[in-house]
């Protein structure tokens, strides 16, 4: 099944915020949350920790698939919020987070919609990562344990997140997305090769549930076979741009425009 990432997805695990930019909380005896969106939705966040755990505070850890600004948003907001708050990111995002410019264009890139959000201080200001995730890494919260999986490929920094009581695979963008015509859309923006080895890793975990970077959350055989199918998207859509690549005599520019035109 395929349906809009919000409220509860299984007991113990349920969606908040927005389906668009959905943060997926874990409420175990150290709940977690994991991303954190983009910066104005902060105060969302807040309200939706603060109706499934009574009190914000509760929240242990945030986990970040990667350092795309959709992606670590708020997390300094929600910081600032929850002053026990310990967030966990691999260690090239928490090298990104050190950097000035970095931290300059999250900023720029979030501006346009905090003008809509009022007076709240909800900025970019740096990010601390207090636990640098590794392959691997077993992650224990008490009931609802976890696994981490790096998964580089959409970014060098991405990692993927298992939780075997729940079946369940928090992955960000490693696994692609779905687009307005619910076709998967690859998104290998660092490597191809790495993108596709990550998925080859995730396609051999089965999951129950597929928590989708945007939108969707998908169940059942959907979830099961949404990896298989990914994997077969990818190497198509890199014959597509190889194919463009010959009939535009090899100008990478002229390719980019041509597939944005036709995809966008």
């Amino acid at each position: 099944m395929i349906v809009e990432s919000r409220g509860e997805i299984k007991a113990g695990l349920c969606v908040i915020g927005r389906p668009e930019l959905p943060a997926f909380l874990l409420i175990a005896e150290q709940p977690a949350l994991f991303d954190a969106g983009m910066t104005f939705m902060g105060p969302r966040y807040l309200e939706g920790l603060r109706s499934r755990l009574g009190d914000e505070k509760r929240l242990s850890f945030n986990f970040l698939t990667h350092s795309h600004f959709d992606h670590c948003g708020a997390a300094p907001y929600l910081k600032r919020k929850i002053g026990r708050l310990q967030t966990g990111a691999h260690a090239l995002a928490a090298e990104t987070f050190r950097k000035p410019g970095a931290v300059a264009l999250i900023r720029s890139l979030s501006e346009h919609f905090e003008k809509k959000n009022g007076d709240e201080e909800i900025s970019f200001d740096g990010l601390a990562v207090d636990l640098v995730l590794h392959d691997g890494m077993e992650i224990e919260l008490g009931g609802l344990d976890f696994r981490v999986i790096a998964t580089p490929g959409h970014t060098r920094d991405s990692v993927s997140f298992y939780i075997p009581k729940l079946k369940t695979l928090i992955a960000g963008e490693a696994v692609g997305v779905y687009d307005r015509n619910m076709t998967i859309h690859p998104e290998f923006l660092s490597s191809y090769r790495d993108y596709l080895n990550s998925l080859e890793r995730l396609a051999a975990l089965e999951p129950e549930v597929l928590m989708m970077a945007h939108y969707f959350t998908l169940t059942g055989p959907e979830a099961r076979s949404y990896v298989a199918k990914s994997i077969e998207r990818t190497k198509a859509f890199r014959a597509r741009i190889e194919d463009c690549l010959h009939e535009q005599n090899g100008d990478r520019e002229a390719v980019v425009q041509r597939i944005f035109q036709e995809d966008y």
